[in-house]
């Protein structure tokens, strides 16, 4: 008799479905993409959503950085600069 361990693979996380409703528009941007890559529409979405998930990881990293400066500024035209920057930053203007 043979005597051993069964190593199991590590559980994966199951892939998440979703199902959305896209606006014709937004549909056709997306269907061009796909067209354009020679990739599926999902591989397209999943695309846009990854480029959209990392830009708004960026955008809070600089954020961040920009409300460190402002912080540690002892210049006040460079503090009234980034106070700007920031003001727009957050509230889009």
């Amino acid at each position: 008799m043979i005597e051993g361990t069964i190593m199991l693979p590590a559980k994966k996380e199951a892939p998440g479905r979703l199902s959305v409703a896209l606006t014709p528009g937004i549909y056709s941007e997306i269907s061009a993409r796909a067209e354009q890559n020679d990739i599926s529409l999902n591989r397209a979405v999943l695309q846009l959503l990854r480029a959209g998930i990392e830009a708004e990881h960026q955008k809070k990293q600089r954020l961040e950085e920009m409300l460190r400066q402002y912080r540690e500024c002892a210049d006040p035209r460079e503090a009234e600069r980034l106070s700007d920057e920031l003001g727009a930053m957050i509230f889009g203007q």
